[in-house]
């Protein structure tokens, strides 16, 4: 190969590396796992990253170069941790994204319907 055409190769993989950069990420998948999976939890296995950890486990993760901070809130609704980070506004209001969200599945599913059941049988 002369020295041009690897000049120019070099170059074309440095736009493509650019592109790639520029080019929009995936939203977040929004998870969901048992909230007794949280201290354990394999980060690494959804292809992100412990990036700020305190006494209660992973305080900021990183998921394809973007961070999500934890939030745990307090009211009405079930015990849950999740991971959100904002995307953007609507008016004067911020929308979020989630990565995960660990809260307490149930553990007894109920019986299927009959006519379920039938169809499953029959095939």
């Amino acid at each position: 190969m002369d020295m041009d055409t690897e000049r120019l190769f070099n170059l074309l993989e440095r736009i493509a590396q650019a592109l790639e950069r520029m080019a929009p990420c995936e939203s977040a998948p929004n998870l969901t796992y048992d909230l007794g999976e949280f201290k354990t939890f394999d980060w690494q296995a959804i292809g992100a990253a412990v990036e700020v950890a305190d006494q209660y486990g992973p305080a900021v993760v990183v998921w394809q170069g973007n961070r999500f901070t934890r939030r745990s809130p307090e009211n009405a609704y079930n015990t849950a941790i999740f991971y959100s980070r904002c995307v953007g506004k609507e008016g004067d209001r911020n929308l979020y994204e989630r990565l995960i969200t660990f809260k307490e599945l149930p553990k007894n599913a109920r019986p299927i319907s009959r006519e379920a059941e039938a169809k499953i049988q029959s095939h």
